[in-house]
């Protein structure tokens, strides 16, 4: 009898023993559940890595385009209308004749001569604006500069007396000169430089 009572006792222990074994087994489970962080640490770059192509792509073409513009406009010729020989070697470049108002405004570049470096020359050119003139070649009408009150021409750059145009440099140099506009019924007029001769058949804008 004391034997029975021995082997139900020690039975229950083992009962009580599996029994704690399959309460305490829920415990692993979290290994389980950390298998899957691995799969979102790995998707998360994702994003980033797919978003830098686009910016490597473009930064090519930015950077080309920064480095070719410059050079782009130094090759980009002188838009002239007509060109001739000044004095001292110089080169004129009549460029534009436009209406504004009742003022027409003839523009143009006086560029010094090159040295063999290619370096412009130093240009020292003074123009008499007295003889400065153009024709309406729908009129024939003659037409001088504009003065102020002060009788200065209105010209520029201007001399310290007002009566001459002064082309002083190492590059090249624009001028202006202003006349009392044509009428819209002229198209075209013949600018006469004394010292440079005359630019014929010059449209004028509006």
């Amino acid at each position: 009898m004391h034997l029975k009572k021995l082997t139900v006792v020690a039975l229950s222990a083992c009962f009580g023993l599996s029994a704690c074994q399959k309460e305490e087994a829920p415990p692993a489970a979290p290994p389980a559940s950390e298998a899957p962080a691995p799969a979102r640490a790995e998707s998360a770059p994702q994003q980033p890595v797919e978003s830098m192509p686009p910016a490597t792509a473009t930064a090519p073409g930015s950077g080309s385009n920064l480095i070719r513009e410059p050079v782009a406009a130094q090759e980009q010729p002188l838009q002239a209308i007509q060109t001739k020989m000044g004095p001292k070697e110089s080169v004129i470049h009549l460029t534009s004749a436009k209406v504004t108002g009742q003022i027409l405004t003839v523009e143009f570049v006086a560029v010094p001569k090159k040295r063999g470096d290619g370096r412009y020359e130093w240009l020292n050119l003074t123009l008499p604006l007295k003889n400065v003139s153009y024709i309406d070649d729908a009129t024939a009408k003659k037409v001088s500069l504009l003065q102020d009150d002060g009788e200065a021409y209105m010209a520029s750059p201007l001399n310290g007396t007002g009566k001459s145009i002064r082309l002083d440099g190492h590059s090249p140099i624009t001028a202006t000169l202003k006349f009392p506009a044509p009428p819209e019924t002229s198209p075209t007029i013949s600018v006469n430089f004394s010292d440079i001769g005359s630019f014929d058949g010059v449209p004028v804008s509006r």
